[in-house]
């Protein structure tokens, strides 16, 4: 009579201890859960206009499943520029209230357009399908420095380079000359041309 409960209670403790394992390895797989921004560099200086975000992500299945119900595991990643504080909040759509400093996209890298010159932060997370964020929140960040174009990089040119910009032969002049009536001769150049006043070999024999 007694032994039956007492096999009823070992089978109940093992079903509870079966199900405290597999929750306490679904939060183990999630807390193993990262993203890292692998381009650009934290710190780096780069040139105005678009910038690539590129990122790589552990433990975590990038789908394109945008906008559908959330399913463990799986989602996009949320891209973020100057966003201030990145959105967190349990349950609500990861999205900033600025169109302009927030992006769904369901692939490991984007490219901001027309990125301004100054210090701006790229910002990324990872979300559910549904936009929302994931137990705990995995999010990664950098800072960089944009110059304006036409600063530093621009090329300094050299006696032998052209106002188009195309580098002459050296020792040549690839600049055209203006004549008095306003039309442009064609540049001298360093090859020796016969003098036209040269005397001509007489063809006619001396009688």
């Amino acid at each position: 009579m007694l032994s039956r409960p007492r096999g009823q209670f070992v089978a109940g403790l093992l079903a509870v201890v079966v199900l405290a394992s597999a929750t306490l390895a679904g939060c183990g797989e999630s807390a193993d859960r990262s993203v890292k921004i692998v381009e650009p560099a934290e710190g780096a200086t780069l040139n105005a206009g678009d910038i690539k975000v590129a990122v790589e992500v552990k433990k975590f299945n990038v789908v394109d499943k945008i906008g559908q119900a959330a399913n463990e595991g799986e989602g996009h990643i949320h891209y973020y520029i100057d966003a201030g504080e990145i959105p967190t909040k349990d349950g609500q759509p990861a999205v900033t209230k600025s169109n302009n400093t927030y992006h769904a996209q369901a692939t490991k890298d984007y490219t901001w357009p027309n990125v301004s010159a100054g210090d701006h932060t790229f910002a990324v997370q990872l979300v559910n399908n549904d936009h929302t964020p994931l137990r705990p929140p995995v999010i990664a960040q950098v800072t960089v420095t944009v110059k304006a174009a036409g600063g530093a990089t621009t090329p300094v040119r050299s006696p032998g380079t052209s106002p188009s910009g195309t580098s002459s032969p050296a020792g040549e002049s690839a600049t055209p000359t203006e004549g008095a009536s306003g039309a442009t001769a064609p540049a001298a150049t360093t090859g020796a041309t016969p003098s036209p006043t040269a005397p001509r070999a007489s063809a006619t024999p001396t009688p």
